[in-house]
């Protein structure tokens, strides 16, 4: 089979080069100027007439100039309404681009320019409310996040803090801003927390920390005029989940309680039916015996009922406290110095509960080995919460075992039974409050003492809408 030839395709002709385009200056004129060129061409065109068919004189001519100037000044006069109705609109155009919504076009006789001096109204009207609400959702966002527990950093691409709420600069700088630093180079920055954000490890982080120790970190990533930003948001976790584990802590007491009640009872009653018998058989050392099973099962039975007693907390019933019948309660009990004046305003509570949280903490400085004249109760009114400040003088608690002291069942006693602290925790919380504790070294009315120093924080407005939902039931 024959080879077909090669087929020659033509290049295509190059296109010819487009032609430089020519502007030509075009003479811009006002409508006042061009108003005054057409009232001249008017005259010369009478003026040409008037040459061309009739004498040229000055009368004639300066009749026809004089009808040319009157023509002009009638046709500016018809027009200057037209005229100050454009400048309103282009200056009300211009108040809308700087952003001035407050005024409004000027409607003059002009009839055909009405529709678009009320669109414009409209809009300044419509962008004034936008911006009104706008406005408002901004303040609000900056209330919230101002006044928000969960601590929120907002960085850029180069890990420039741009935005940092009060909570962040309490957790990360010790309450003073950062704005404009580097995230990462911060002192104080926790080493957990730096190896987490700096990793974008979202999830639970735990410090060593005795008033917030659990923190949940969460991070996101956005895209903002077209650069990177990281949002780490930082929400705090240690009350729900203390609240949480005493719950679990109730449950399970409440079901080991009911087992050790239905045990203990037949436990008992055996043994009192033992002691009769070998008592009327004259065997001493057998009805011993069966009086320590009784005296055993009667102090089990007391243990058991302070845990089922504290599992089984009731609601607060919230009432005004009467400080003084309730400082003589106190007093009755236990011995310790008033240091201040009682609360002078009116402060909610349970006063039972109050009562038993009190006493709870006056007992534990009692039985640290502080002599009596160390221990003191001041009462501290603030803004916004109450403070309530038990002192003692029995040596303090160990640093690393303050984080422990409030643990169900954890106690420093030998035969202490670790509910203590934790009841006057539960009552505290129960009240929307918090309790607190430090060593201190300082006992008024004494030289220098160490001891312990636990704070009770109740809220001015314990009222029932700000007690948990789940310490309700």
């Amino acid at each position: 089979m024959a080879s077909r030839p090669h087929e020659i395709i033509p290049e295509p002709a190059p296109e010819p080069l487009p032609e430089p385009v020519r502007y030509r200056a075009r003479l811009r004129l006002s409508s006042r100027s061009r108003l005054a060129l057409c009232c001249l061409l008017f005259s010369a065109l009478g003026l040409a007439a008037l040459a061309q068919f009739y004498t040229l004189n000055l009368q004639y001519s300066a009749a026809v100039i004089a009808a040319g100037v009157g023509l002009w000044l009638l046709l500016s006069w018809a027009i200057a309404p037209l005229r100050r109705e454009i400048l309103a609109l282009n200056l009300h155009a211009q108040n809308l681009q700087d952003g001035s919504f407050n005024t409004s076009a000027n409607q003059l006789q002009v009839t055909e320019l009405k529709p678009l001096a009320n669109s414009l109204t409209s809009m300044s009207a419509q962008l004034r409310a936008e911006r009104a609400s706008l406005y408002q959702r901004e303040l609000l966002l900056d209330t919230v996040l101002q006044s928000s527990p969960t601590a929120f950093i907002l960085t850029n691409h180069t890990d420039t803090v741009l935005m940092a709420n009060p909570a962040a600069c309490q957790l990360l700088h010790q309450g003073k801003k950062f704005n404009g630093s580097k995230l990462f180079s911060l002192s104080n920055l926790n080493p957990q927390l730096h190896q987490a954000m700096a990793a974008k490890q979202q999830g639970l982080i735990r410090f060593d920390s005795s008033v917030q120790s659990v923190w949940h970190l969460s991070v996101s990533q956005f895209q903002l005029n077209q650069q990177q930003h990281w949002l780490y948001l930082l929400k705090p976790l240690t009350r729900e989940i203390q609240r949480e584990e005493l719950n679990a802590w109730k449950k399970l007491l409440r079901v080991i309680g009911h087992e050790l009640n239905n045990t203990l009872a037949p436990l008992s009653s055996l043994a009192f039916s033992g002691k009769q018998i070998a008592e009327r058989q004259q065997q001493a050392d057998l009805s011993q015996l069966f009086d320590t099973i009784s005296e055993r099962c009667l102090h089990l039975n007391q243990f058991v009922q302070a845990y089922i007693n504290f599992a089984k907390l009731p609601p607060p019933q919230i009432t005004k406290i009467n400080w003084p019948r309730l400082i003589n309660q106190l007093q009755d009990q236990f011995e310790f110095e008033l240091l201040g004046d009682l609360p002078r305003r009116d402060w909610l509570a349970d006063p039972q509960q109050l009562a038993q949280l009190m006493l709870n903490l006056l007992k534990n400085a009692h039985e640290s080995g502080s002599a009596p004249g160390h221990i003191s109760l001041r009462c501290i009114e603030l803004a916004n919460e109450l403070q309530l400040k038990i002192s003692d003088g029995g040596g303090g608690i160990a640093q690393q075992l303050l984080d422990q002291v409030l643990v169900p069942f954890y106690s420093s006693k030998p035969q202490g039974s670790g509910i203590g602290l934790t009841l006057c925790r539960d009552i505290a919380e129960a009240h929307a409050g918090s309790i607190s504790l430090r060593n201190s070294t300082v006992v008024a009315g004494s030289p220098a003492v160490s001891g312990l120093e636990v704070t009770v924080h109740l809220p001015a407005a314990t009222d029932k809408e700000t007690i948990p939902t789940s310490d309700r039931h």
